[in-house]
C-alpha cells in the first residue's frame, strides 16, 4: 500500500479517506477489502471484473454479500422441494472499486462506499460470514489423509477444533469441511467403477501376484468384482484345508453385497482370502465367484467349505466343488429350527444330533423318535432338513476339518471387524480401499502374535509330560501350544486299561477314570511308521492330538511325538519365507495420494517440532522465527516449480474407460420402513424388555446368565462327546 491516508480506526474510515489510496497489485487491494470487512463485521464477494482489448483486467469491485436482490424466479417457484435459502440479498450498497494506472503502475482506489443497511456481524459471529470462512490447505490435506485412514469426518472436525483451540479458530465451519472434502472426492466418485479397476490395476506395480476381475452387463455397467492380494493366495497355499465364505450389506452406496472368503492361520486366527462384491445372490453370481476364486488360486480345491446354507451357494458349490465336504453352519439350522417347529425342547434334541456321533443308524432312530415326540412327521422343513443331513450332522461329517467350528461365526466376526472401516455412502473404490485397511489391521495383529512367538517363551513343565509339552512348545505357535497342552492335562484323567501288542503295531483301550459306563476308545501306534491313530476322530476333526492319544503315549513309554500328529499349518515358522508389511496395502497409485502420502511422511517430523516449541517460550519464538523464514522460502519454490507433474514413477495403467456405476442392488432382508411407519412405531408404549431364553426382564439374551451357563456346559457336553 502506497499511501499513509489510512490512519484511522477502520470503523471510521471515509469515503475522501480511501480515494486514491494506491496498492501495489488487485490480490493487495483484495486482501485489504477482506480485513477491512472482517474487523466491521459483514462479508464480501466479487462484484465487478472489466478488461481491455487485450484481455487484461483493468477495473475491479468487491461489495457487501447483501448488495442486490434475489430474483423473483427462486423464491416463487412452484414446483420447489425445499425451504428457499434465508434471504441475505437487501439492497446494501457498500463497495470498494479500484482501477489499474498506466502512469503509476499501481491499482488506485476509485469508490469507496462505507455506509450498509443491516447490522454488522458481533465478534462471535464474525467466523461465520462466509467470506471469512476458508479451511486451509495444510488443513485440508491432514483431512483428506485421515478420511483415508477411516477416520469420520464429525471426528476429523473435533479433532480441529481441539488442535487449534477452539471451534472459532479452525478457519471454517463444520459444514465447510464436509464440502471441501466432497468437492475433492466429487470428479474420482462421479467416474466410481472405472476409478475402482484403477485402483486395482495400480496394486500390481506394488504386488505382482495381486489378481482382480470383474464382469459387466450389456449397459458395461460393473456387475461382479472379486479381488485378492499376494499375501492372501500364500495364505491359502499354507491354510487353504477349510474355507468359509459368507455376504455382508451396507457396506458401499450401490448397495452391493461384500462376499469375504476366510479360513484360519497359523495361529487359530482369521485370515482372508478373498473378497467380492457382486450385484445379487443368484447360484449364477456365487458360480463366477467361485470360478474367479480358484483361478486366482491355481484350480487349488479346499478340502472342506462351510456356508450359511444359502441355496445359491450351495448349488455353486456342487456344480464346482462336488468333491469338496461341504458343512451347513449349527447356528442357522438351529434359528429356522426355532422357526419351523414351534415344540420346547426340539432344538435342545436336533442340536444334539448335529454335534453329536452316533453310527448311522443310531442316528436315523433318534431322528425319528425326535419327530415322533414333537409331533414334527408331516413338518416339510424337517423332511427337507433331514434330506441335507450329510451337510450337517456329525456323524457324517466327524474327521473332516472345518476350522475347528461347526458354525460360521468367523465369517460373522470377520464381517463385523469390517464394518468398523466400512459403511453404506462409500462409494466402491473407496470402499475398496478400506477393505485393505480392515485387512492391515487383521494382519497386523497376525505379526503381534507371530512377533510374541519368537520372542518369547510359554511357562513348560505344568504337565506329567514334559518332554512332550517341551516339543509343542518348541515348534508350534503360542495359541495352538496351549489347545494341545489342555489336552495333555486332560489326558491325566484316562488310563490304558488293555493293551494288545501286535506284530507292527499296538491297540491300547482308553478308559476314563472312575467312569465305566463312558464310551471307550481305541489308540492305534504303528510302531515302524511311528504314527498314532484315534477312533474318536478328534486329530482330524480339530486338527490337534487328543487326550486319549497322550494317554497311550504315557502308557507306551514314548519320548517322541509320532510324526503324524505333528501338523505343518500349527508351526511357528510355516510363514517364515512370506512376511509381507501391512503397511504395503495402503499404497494406492494416484496424484491425489501420492500428494497425501509427501503430507504424511512430513506430519511427523512437524510434530516433533511442535513438541519442542510448546517446551518453552524462547524456543516457541525461535521457532516461530525458523517456520516464517522456511515458508517464505518453501513458497517461492511452489511457485517456481509450477505444476507438478502427473506422471508417478513412469507408470503405465490399463485405461477403463466407458464402464459404468451399478444399479443400486435390492439386497435380502427386511426392507426399509416409510417415516410415518416410524413415526407410528416410535408413538407405540415401549414393552418391557424380556429375555428368550429364562423369560425374565430386566435383560435380554445376549448378557443372560442362564444362556452363559447353558453354554459352558454345552461346550463341556461337545467335549464329552470326544472322550
Amino acid at each position: 500500500m502506497e499511501s499513509s491516508n489510512i490512519g484511522k480506526d477502520p470503523s471510521d474510515l471515509l469515503e475522501e479517506d480511501m480515494v486514491g489510496v494506491e496498492f501495489k497489485s488487485v490480490e493487495e487491494a483484495e486482501s485489504f477489502y477482506h480485513i477491512y470487512s472482517k474487523i466491521i463485521g459483514f462479508s464480501v464477494r466479487k462484484n465487478q471484473c472489466r478488461k481491455n482489448q487485450a484481455g487484461i483486467v483493468t477495473t475491479r469491485s468487491w461489495c457487501c454479500s447483501n448488495e442486490g436482490f434475489r430474483r423473483t424466479k427462486y423464491i416463487k417457484n412452484p414446483n420447489r422441494v425445499r425451504e428457499p435459502r434465508s434471504e441475505i440479498r437487501i439492497g446494501c450498497r457498500a463497495m470498494f472499486r479500484v482501477c489499474y494506472s498506466k502512469i503509476t503502475k499501481l491499482w488506485v482506489v476509485k469508490e469507496f462506499r462505507a455506509n450498509h443497511n443491516h447490522c454488522m456481524a458481533t465478534d462471535m459471529q464474525k467466523y461465520f460470514l462466509r467470506s471469512h470462512r476458508k479451511i486451509s490447505a495444510a488443513e485440508l490435506e491432514q483431512a483428506k489423509l485421515l478420511k483415508e485412514a477411516g477416520m469420520k469426518t464429525s471426528e476429523i472436525w473435533n479433532l480441529f477444533v481441539h488442535q487449534n483451540g477452539g471451534w472459532d479458530k479452525v478457519g471454517c465451519t463444520k459444514k465447510d469441511l464436509y464440502n471441501s472434502l466432497a468437492a475433492g472426492r466429487r470428479g474420482v466418485d462421479d467416474l466410481d467403477a472405472n476409478t475402482t479397476l484403477t485402483f486395482l490395476q495400480s496394486k500390481l506395480d506394488i504386488d505382482p501376484e495381486y489378481f482382480y476381475a470383474y464382469m459387466v452387463d450389456e449397459e458395461s455397467r460393473l456387475t461382479h468384482l472379486f479381488w485378492a492380494d499376494g499375501a492372501s493366495r500364500f495364505d491359502y497355499e499354507l491354510f487353504g484345508d477349510s474355507l468359509a465364505f459368507d455376504s455382508t450389506y451396507k457396506t458401499n452406496r450401490c448397495q452391493m453385497p461384500l462376499v469375504v472368503l476366510v479360513g484360519s492361520n497359523n495361529h487359530g486366527m482369521t485370515c482372508v482370502f478373498g473378497f467380492a462384491l457382486i450385484q445379487n445372490e443368484t447360484a449364477e453370481t456365487y458360480t463366477w465367484v467361485l470360478q474367479k476364486f480358484l483361478e486366482c488360486m491355481k484350480d487349488k480345491l479346499p478340502e472342506t467349505i462351510l456356508t450359511d446354507g444359502c441355496r445359491s451357494m450351495n448349488k455353486a458349490i456342487e456344480d464346482l466343488m462336488p468333491s469338496v465336504v461341504h458343512r451347513t453352519c449349527s447356528w442357522h439350522i438351529l434359528n429356522n429350527a426355532i422357526k419351523h417347529v414351534h415344540e420346547e425342547g426340539f432344538v435342545g434334541e436336533l442340536r444334539n444330533l448335529i454335534k453329536r456321533y452316533y453310527s448311522v443308524d443310531e442316528f436315523d432312530l433318534r431322528w425319528n423318535k425326535m419327530l415322533l415326540d414333537y409331533n414334527a412327521e408331516n413338518n416339510e422343513w424337517a423332511k427337507a432338513l433331514y434330506s441335507s443331513r450329510h451337510q450337517w450332522a456329525d456323524t457324517h461329517l466327524r474327521g473332516s476339518y472345518f476350522g475347528g467350528s461347526t458354525a460360521t461365526n468367523r465369517c460373522e466376526s470377520m464381517n463385523a471387524f469390517l464394518k468398523r472401516f466400512l459403511d453404506e455412502k462409500l462409494p466402491l473404490w473407496r470402499a475398496l480401499q478400506h477393505c485393505e485397511h480392515g485387512l492391515a489391521a487383521l494382519r497386523y495383529g497376525e505379526l503381534g502374535k507371530h512377533a510374541a512367538d519368537k520372542l518369547s517363551t510359554p511357562v513348560l513343565k505344568r504337565t506329567s509330560m514334559s518332554e512332550i509339552e517341551d516339543q509343542f512348545a518348541s515348534i508350534y505357535t503360542r495359541n495352538m501350544f496351549l489347545e494341545v497342552r489342555n489336552q495333555i492335562t486332560r489326558s491325566e484323567k484316562y488310563n490304558v486299561i488293555r493293551h494288545h501288542k501286535l506284530k507292527a503295531s499296538d491297540i491300547c483301550t482308553i478308559e476314563k477314570y472312575l467312569l465305566k459306563d463312558h464310551p471307550k476308545r481305541k489308540v492305534t501306534f504303528k510302531r515302524i511308521e511311528r504314527e498314532m491313530s484315534c477312533d474318536c476322530y478328534w486329530l482330524e476333526t480339530k486338527g490337534i492330538p487328543c487326550r486319549h492319544v497322550f494317554a497311550a503315549m504315557k502308557h507306551l513309554h514314548l519320548s517322541d511325538i509320532p510324526r503324524n500328529i505333528i501338523k505343518n499349518r500349527w508351526l511357528k515358522e510355516c510363514k517364515d519365507i512370506y512376511l509381507s508389511s501391512p503397511d504395503a496395502q495402503r499404497r494406492f497409485v494416484n496424484p491425489d495420494m501420492i500428494s497425501s502420502k509427501r503430507y504424511g511422511g512430513i506430519n511427523s517430523q512437524a510434530n516433533l517440532f511442535l513438541y519442542y516449541c510448546k517446551k518453552s517460550p524462547k524456543v516457541q519464538q525461535r521457532g516461530m522465527e525458523l517456520m516464517s523464514t522456511l515458508l517464505v522460502e518453501m513458497q517461492k519454490m511452489v511457485e517456481d516449480v509450477g505444476e507438478e507433474e502427473k506422471t508417478i514413477n513412469g507408470a503405465v495403467h490399463e485405461v477403463h474407460d466407458g464402464i459404468k456405476e451399478p444399479h443400486p442392488v435390492t439386497t435380502k432382508g427386511r426392507p426399509p420402513q416409510s417415516k410415518s411407519s416410524q413415526q407410528n412405531s416410535s408413538q407405540k408404549s415401549a414393552k418391557a424388555r424380556i429375555c428368550r431364553v429364562c423369560k425374565k426382564s430386566g435383560h435380554d439374551y445376549r448378557n443372560c446368565k442362564v444362556r452363559k451357563r447353558k453354554c459352558e456346559e454345552s461346550m463341556e457336553e461337545d467335549d464329552d462327546d470326544f472322550e
